[in-house]
């Protein structure tokens, strides 16, 4: 055992004083970070240790992500890897096994019984030079001075769902100057204010080194890089919806953290993560577009999705549901929060309408969205703009139904209630009461919307001042086949002819050297996509508006109303 490894445990040990308090008599887990920079200051290493009370019995002592929704995690970069309890060291035997087509985990067997509390103690290493991802950003990342991760891309947890105490400790000794630790449980030394289970330690975030901090209240931020205005204005904006949304969905968490890191390759994405979330940017990303996100993944913070499915495997089938309402409030609440204008509202609801309403595959049933979810972006983003629409619409016809004094809010509201009563928020709790509230149609309504219906909210689903219009727009077509980007080559086949990729210069053969998000890209009529190819040896670059035909598209305009605009 190495002298930093040893101060590591030592360090762990000696946080016994921090780690005394148990939340609610649940077993412990303590986590020590030591994060180490090289001599140029950048941060290339990371030391873990994790101890934990009452560990599984059975053949599964301990897992960790290899693969996590497609995102490659630490596991295959883990070195010095100790498994030790009251005995000494534990020997274990590694197994592999996938858990769906996206996410393989590895598990560790004990060679003996065990005895007493287990720990884990390991080193991963990390590439300063790596490559953005337009991906999930999980994976343990160092940039900018600092670096930052998913509990999922690099910690070795118990192979159980047993709620534990979590408490974190961080040892910044070889970290450069200033450096600070930052966790989905706070800044610094902290524990977790209740016991919390694997997946949701897998879903808390890390960020370490020379990054940028904000407090105030209950909530708190962390960023790495620059962003291309004040961070602390950005945060704050946060701190505000933060603390209209505990209002509304009468729920505050003892605390709640933002993470933000740089990648040019994908700026503007984010991950719901335990009462937390963390996003990507760019110095030129607008602050505009980063409250549009913040608003967004603040939202899962509180609803999550059904059964607590997000993140889970086989979970997209039903993102409908989590996507498809932070799409729903993301724009509703700030607007009646008073944080965005009327026309920022307008803007965010027409963007998804349009996107939805050219979508080319906007029949995709239901039960193939997690097939084609992480292969082609017509099919990603279908939870989020169908799922918003159709929310949209059953709070239109409870209003009406009710004649004013119910709405899609109450249904949501209970059903949080019900989950914080530790009873099952479910696919059944939800036909339940949406059965209430719209009998035998509302049902059919859903089923129909599961199938691929499309889905159509009445002209003022959105109140008095905004009125259903149809507009000209065109489909997002790459003129080639999406699928090709998922492959290792990334050689384009299936050019259409007459398209604007072939008119730019595209060809069958062609690599695409480049990664892009297509998400956004999908709903810009007029963004414009540059490809970086390779034909036979020679590299080029081309560019052009990825549009096919133009169809009929539902859009919102301010309506010529005299009435009040209530924000509702």
């Amino acid at each position: 055992m190495t002298p930093h490894r040893t101060a590591l445990l030592a360090a762990l040990l000696a946080s016994a004083s921090f780690t005394a308090a148990r939340a609610a008599d649940a077993p412990d887990i303590a986590i020590s970070l030591a994060p180490v920079a090289d001599a140029q200051g950048a941060l290339t290493r990371m030391d873990v240790a994790v101890r934990f009370e009452a560990p599984p019995e059975g053949e599964a002592l301990a897992a960790i992500a290899i693969t996590a929704n497609t995102v490659e995690t630490s596991a295959r970069s883990m070195n010095a890897l100790t498994f030790s309890d009251a005995k000494g060291i534990l020997p274990v035997e590694a197994h592999d096994a996938a858990r769906d087509g996206d996410n393989l985990e590895r598990t560790w067997k004990p060679l003996r019984p065990v005895e007493g509390p287990v720990t884990v103690a390991y080193r991963v290493s990390i590439d300063p030079a790596q490559p953005g991802l337009a991906k999930p950003q999980y994976e343990l990342r160092a940039s900018d001075g600092g670096l930052s991760g998913a509990g999922n891309a690099f910690l070795v947890l118990p192979a159980d769902q047993l709620p534990r105490g979590l408490s974190v400790h961080w040892d910044l000794s070889r970290a450069g100057p200033n450096a600070r630790g930052v966790s989905s449980i706070g800044a610094g030394n902290n524990r977790s204010s209740r016991p919390l289970r694997a997946d949701q330690i897998n879903g808390s975030y890390y960020m370490a080194g020379q990054v940028g901090t904000y407090a105030k209240g209950t909530f708190f931020g962390a960023w790495q890089g620059r962003f291309g205005f004040d961070g602390p204005d950005l945060m704050d904006w946060a701190a505000r919806l933060q603390g209209f949304y505990g209002t509304f969905f009468d729920q505050r968490p003892a605390s709640f953290g933002v993470f933000a890191r740089t990648n040019p390759v994908n700026p503007g994405s984010g991950i719901g993560l335990t009462d937390s979330f963390a996003f990507t940017f760019s110095e030129k990303t607008p602050i505009a577009d980063l409250e549009s996100l913040l608003a967004h993944e603040m939202v899962h913070a509180w609803i999550n999705s059904l059964s607590d499915s997000m993140d889970a495997p086989g979970g997209l089938g039903l993102s409908w549901f989590g996507e498809g309402l932070a799409v729903h409030y993301q724009r509703l609440l700030p607007w009646r929060a008073g944080l965005i204008s009327r026309q920022a509202f307008l803007d965010d609801l027409n963007s998804t309408a349009g996107r939805y309403y050219t979508n080319a595959l906007i029949a995709t049933p239901n039960d193939r969205i997690a097939d084609g979810f992480w292969k082609d972006t017509r099919i990603r983003v279908l939870p989020y703009d169908r799922g918003s629409l159709y929310f949209a619409s059953v709070d239109a016809k409870i209003r009406a139904a009710s004649r004013g004094k119910r709405s899609l809010d109450d249904l949501v509201r209970h059903m949080l209630a019900e989950r914080r009563a530790g009873h099952a928020m479910d696919l059944a709790l939800w036909k339940k009461l949406l059965g209430q509230e719209l009998g035998a149609e509302g049902l059919a309504d859903f089923d129909a919307m599961l199938a691929g219906g499309t889905v159509l909210p009445p002209s003022d689903a959105f109140g008095p001042c905004f009125e259903r219009v149809t507009k000209p727009l065109k489909r997002f077509d790459l003129g080639f086949d999406p699928l090709i980007l998922v492959t290792p080559d990334r050689a384009v086949k299936g050019l259409k002819p007459g398209s604007a990729a072939e008119a730019a210069g595209l060809r069958d053969g062609d690599r695409i050297l480049n990664r892009f998000p297509q998400d956004a890209l999908q709903g810009e009529q007029d963004a414009a996509l540059t490809l970086d190819i390779d034909r036979g040896g020679e590299k080029r670059s081309l560019t052009y508006k990825p549009r096919g035909e133009t169809v009929d598209a539902y859009q919102w305009q301010m309506s010529a109303t005299d009435q009040a605009c209530p924000r509702r």
